[in-house]
Formats: C-alpha cells, sequence, structure tokens
C-alpha cells in the first residue's frame, strides 16, 4: 500500500487543480491537474469523482490511459492524459466532487491530492406563470392566485410583490418543491388578499411573482496540509483556481500541529463586487458551526468588498488519520438570475369599479405584455 507523503522540496508538488465551478447541464470541460515531479518519477494520475475512481494514467501502462464508466462522467479518452481529463459533456449526474490524485515511482513513493466540487445546473425555458386571476373584480373581492416557476436546478426561490413592494409572508402559502422525473425542481407560491383603495397606484394593481435561482459564478479554493509533529510532511499550500484567478488566502497556519494544538486560522477572499460565501472543510467534512469566526466585511471606494471567515479548533488524534492533516477554504461567487410574471387589475373608469387585466410574463429585465384578458 501506498504511503500519502506530500510533497517535498526536490520532490513532487502540487500546483493547481482546475475544475469549473459550476456548468449548464449539456456542455464539456476540460478537468486539469497540474503538478511538479522534480527529481521524482511518475507512477500514476488517478482522478475520482465522489472517492470513485473513473480515470487512470499510468506511463508504464500500454495504453496508458484507461477509463471507468461512472454515472455522469463522459470521458473523452483519446483526449485525455496525464494532466487533462476532457468530459464531451455533462448532465444533472455529472455534480459532484471531483479529485486528483498523483503518486511517484520509487524510491519516494509520494502522493499529493486535491479535490474541488462541480455542480451542474439548468434555467427553466420559461418565466413563471400566475394562475387563478378570475375577471372582473370588485372592491372587498378575494384574490386568490397560485404562481408556478418553471422546472429547474435549483430550486427557485418565489416572492410575490404588489405595486413593486413585497407582499408580506402572511398572505402567501409556500409548498415543497415538486421534483420531477428529469430531476429538476417545480416551485409553487399562493397568494392570497382582499382588494381595497390601499391597493391602487394611479388606477391600477400590479401584482408581480418573482423566481430567482442562484447560479455559482466562480468557486476557488485554497488548501493547506500539514503534518504531525515529528512527521516527514512539510506543509504547503495547494490552489484550487483558474490560472489567472485570484483565489482565497489562508492566515495564521503553524508549521506542524499536535494532538491538543490549537487551530486558528482566517480565509480571506479576493476583492469582488459581489458578496463571497465562505465554508472551511477539515479533511473533506465540512467545519462545525462552532469552529466559525465570522469577521466584518471590508468594503471599499470602488464599490469592491473582501470577505473573511475564521477557523478555531482543537486538533484530534483522528485528524492525522492519514498522517496529515487537510485544511481547505473554499469561495464561491453567485449571481442570480431572475424572471418574473406580471398580471395587471385595471379600473374600467371612475364609475365602475370592476377590473379587467393583462398580463406580463419574461426573464431578466425586459418584459413584453403576451396577453390580455
Amino acid at each position: 500500500m501506498r504511503h500519502v507523503v506530500p510533497s517535498l522540496s526536490t520532490g513532487l508538488k502540487f500546483v493547481q487543480l482546475d475544475i469549473p465551478g459550476a456548468l449548464h447541464s449539456g456542455e464539456s470541460t476540460w478537468l486539469k491537474c497540474q503538478y511538479e515531479l522534480g527529481e521524482d518519477e511518475l507512477y500514476s494520475v488517478k482522478w475520482y469523482k465522489n472517492n470513485v475512481e473513473f480515470f487512470r494514467y499510468l506511463p508504464s501502462d500500454m495504453p496508458a490511459g484507461q477509463n471507468y464508466e461512472l454515472l455522469g462522467v463522459y470521458v473523452d479518452l483519446p483526449k485525455s492524459n496525464a494532466t487533462h481529463v476532457y468530459l464531451y459533456k455533462t448532465d444533472l449526474n455529472t455534480e459532484g466532487t471531483y479529485g486528483c490524485e498523483v503518486s511517484t515511482e520509487a524510491p519516494s513513493f509520494r502522493t499529493v491530492k486535491a479535490d474541488k466540487e462541480l455542480r451542474i445546473y439548468v434555467l427553466p425555458t420559461n418565466g413563471p406563470l400566475i394562475e387563478g386571476i378570475d375577471p372582473p373584480y370588485q372592491i372587498d373581492d378575494l384574490v386568490n392566485i397560485s404562481c408556478t416557476s418553471g422546472p429547474s436546478k435549483p430550486t427557485a426561490h418565489m416572492k410575490w410583490f404588489i405595486n413593486d413592494m413585497e407582499f408580506p409572508p402572511t398572505s402567501e402559502s409556500r409548498y415543497p418543491a415538486m421534483r420531477h422525473p428529469n430531476g429538476l425542481q417545480t416551485t409553487r407560491i399562493d397568494l392570497e388578499f382582499k382588494i381595497d383603495h390601499s391597493h391602487f397606484y394611479r388606477g391600477e394593481i400590479k401584482i408581480v411573482c418573482m423566481s430567482s435561482i442562484p447560479q455559482v459564478y466562480s468557486s476557488t479554493s485554497e488548501e493547506l496540509v500539514i503534518g504531525d509533529r515529528g512527521s516527514s510532511i512539510n506543509p504547503y499550500h495547494v490552489s484550487h483556481s483558474a490560472p489567472g484567478q485570484k483565489g482565497p488566502v489562508i492566515e495564521g497556519n503553524l508549521p506542524w500541529y499536535h494532538v491538543g494544538d490549537l487551530v486558528n486560522l482566517t480565509c480571506s477572499s479576493a476583492k469582488s463586487p459581489i458578496p463571497v460565501h465562505i465554508r472551511w472543510f477539515v479533511n473533506d467534512m465540512e467545519a462545525k458551526m462552532e469552529h466559525l469566526i465570522k469577521y466584518p466585511t471590508i468594503r471599499y471606494s470602488d464599490g469592491t468588498e473582501v470577505s473573511s471567515l475564521g477557523l478555531r479548533m482543537k486538533v484530534e488524534s483522528y485528524h492525522f488519520k492519514s498522517d496529515e492533516l487537510r485544511i481547505k477554504c473554499t469561495t464561491t461567487l453567485y449571481r442570480m438570475l431572475t424572471m418574473r410574471a406580471e398580471k395587471t387589475l385595471f379600473r374600467y373608469n371612475q364609475q365602475n369599479s370592476g377590473f379587467h387585466t393583462a398580463e406580463n410574463r419574461c426573464a431578466g429585465t425586459k418584459c413584453m405584455p403576451c396577453n390580455t384578458n
């Protein structure tokens, strides 16, 4: 059995793991594993999804590359090699944690590894649909309507607005997301209110259902690999960022840790114009909430900001099961896709309190009336 020993100064060194944070279902992608051998000789490169091997490259074998069938992993074998794996397509089953493990030949028998999460998303083909409008309405009539999002992944978050003001939650009824056989989900939210004069703005009531879906814009990580006191492991950092992309920075680490020592680290994101979500992982398991320290966001005059999250925990013996303690900080940027449906109730005239309706359904900011009743 090969002993896991991270890099020494003259030997194997992990440089970078480049895996996209998110892809639209159907897209192809490259998975890139960059390393330096130094004075060592390459024995193998192995790729895993959720800890299950799907590709290996052994220079001594003929052919050197070999893939194993795994649900959702579509390897183009001729395009894959010692540093790259090409997935010619993706689907919802492709989502997971992808890892690269590099090992060297005797006499060093060194191994380095890193992993990163890949998410798959599917956007709805149409905006949300408002149903239940039953004109004509009168003052004091009860409006009871529903809004359903298009199938998507991840699940859409729904909100109701009247004349651009958000409805209070007491007027809404939410339902569990409905899962479809293809893995996509549909969300429904109902609205009930009684029409009164306060609802009017310039002679009309504009009712909007807003559907928002978070998309991963980018995901970057930095991993700190450290050994127990007295071990042969030199501590080192591994960047999981695409070339040219600035990732998070881990600060505060000691060169060695022993059972009972206190880990007190801070992870800071790169400057970003949008909020950043930070997570800590210890040996690939997400850190416990009681070990996290939230620091104030630093905002700059150019509109960018830096987020920081601390990790404070005591080292336990089980942290060194593989003779190493791997601590990773991941920063994720999200952008929101917003889609909306709109119904407008118009008064016929000042003498008549009845209403007729017009409907808009749109995605983004461009909305055109699609039908009227």
